[in-house]
């Protein structure tokens, strides 16, 4: 089944990549799509199943020091403790994530740090399209979080866990606290951030106030609404 210019299009501008005409790639993407349920249907139609999906949540990146993990060797139960890492938790898309006890939140680490940022999705690792389709749409269907500015800030600058392309895709940003400018700059696609004040959050739309320093309080209040 040859591409249409439209479909090629449309890829392309989801992900800005697509096989060479004629190459062994490019003819294992048209048998994908020939044989796969989900690759048949339109695009369109595959990226709302995608948004139900895997969009519309929010995604908490917090860190574990150290986990202890059950263990049985010979018919005897212990105890193991284990270097810990980045986890993440998907929660509801407006939830305060400052409000969660950090001890629960570790009690029920999602992922291995490996895992985190690389494959939120299983899709993606399924086959190159399904990769190229999907591998961005968790940073940009769902609004991040972290539990504290020194998380974000390893997790972000000293480690890069999140890549150029992620980081560019990401669209709404939960923040605590004031941003710094080496953070500000990681992150070139943002559209909203999400500011914690006092007990309320606060929504600052970037198109109508790109400005994201605030001065005091009674700025931040008029440059945002409340979330």
């Amino acid at each position: 089944m040859v591409c249409s210019f439209r479909d090629r299009k449309i890829r392309n501008g989801l992900h800005n990549s697509f096989p060479p005409e004629g190459s062994p790639e490019a003819r294992r993407y048209d048998m994908n799509r020939q044989v796969s349920p989900l690759l048949r249907i339109p695009i369109e139609l595959r990226l709302q199943i995608y948004e139900l999906v895997l969009g519309d949540r929010q995604i908490h990146v917090f860190y574990v020091p150290w986990q202890h993990k059950r263990r049985i060797k010979n018919g005897q139960a212990y105890t193991e403790t284990i270097k810990g890492g980045f986890r993440y938790e998907v929660l509801h898309k407006k939830q305060d994530p400052w409000a969660l006890e950090p001890k629960q939140l570790r009690k029920s680490a999602a992922l291995p740090p490996a895992s985190l940022g690389t494959r939120i999705t299983l899709l993606s690792g399924v086959c190159r399209q399904l990769y190229h389709e999907t591998s961005l749409l968790p940073q940009q269907m769902n609004t991040w979080s972290f539990e504290n500015l020194h998380v974000m800030e390893r997790y972000i600058l000293k480690e890069n866990r999140m890549p150029l392309m992620q980081r560019r895709a990401a669209q709404t940003l939960y923040c605590k606290e004031k941003l710094p400018k080496a953070l500000e700059k990681k992150f070139g696609g943002l559209k909203a951030i999400i500011w914690k004040d006092g007990k309320k959050l606060r929504r600052q739309d970037l198109l109508l106030y790109p400005e994201i320093a605030w001065k005091d309080r009674t700025e931040l209040r008029e440059r945002s609404c409340r979330w």
